[in-house]
């Protein structure tokens, strides 16, 4: 579990850095796009690794803005990240921590978490899914990435703050996302 969250963390924090468009991740405007609260963002950039082990495929994936991030003020720029077992296919996963989804390998458990901030350096928020339930639709495309959709609005918590978050942030917003890749 220890290599799922430093992986998890590692790809969040190099993406959720980035400045720069990735040209090889393909088109990038309003195709993919997600919601916290009544912030949307619009992917610049994106990563996916996949590692295999004892016949189980784990997936993980981060999604994040550039330049300004949606120019929303402290608010500015996103990044989301995702875990899941790949090797159970596409099909809908149930939103769950990583404890859940470790524990309950045969079954399609997703980890999302989206941090907020990112575009600018005076603090950022980690949120992660409050509780249990909610959803999301998970398909792959001709080229072998992954695509991730949360339709129906999940609560999101606060749960990690850099260099003191934001402080007008709300505890909770509720997030969708379009087609993440």
């Amino acid at each position: 579990m220890k290599r799922i969250l430093t992986l998890l963390l590692g790809t969040a924090f190099l993406f959720s850095c980035s400045k720069k468009k990735d040209d090889n991740t393909g088109p990038s405007s309003a195709d993919a796009s997600w919601k916290l609260g009544q912030y949307t963002y619009v992917r610049g950039t994106s990563s996916q690794s996949s590692t295999t082990s004892s016949g189980k495929t784990i997936t993980a994936m981060a999604v994040g803005t550039t330049g300004d991030g949606g120019n929303f003020g402290a608010f500015s720029g996103s990044a989301l990240t995702f875990t899941f077992y790949s090797n159970l296919g596409e099909g809908e996963y149930r939103l769950g921590t990583t404890e859940a989804m470790v524990s309950s390998p045969t079954a399609r458990i997703i980890v999302i978490n989206c941090t907020i901030g990112t575009a600018v350096n005076t603090g950022s928020l980690l949120y992660s899914v409050l509780g249990t339930g909610g959803t999301a639709s998970v398909t792959q495309d001709s080229n072998g990435k992954y695509h991730v959709s949360v339709s129906t609005p999940v609560t999101f918590k606060k749960d990690i703050a850099v260099n003191g978050g934001i402080p007008a942030a709300q505890e909770t917003y509720d997030l969708t996302i379009k087609n993440a890749y």
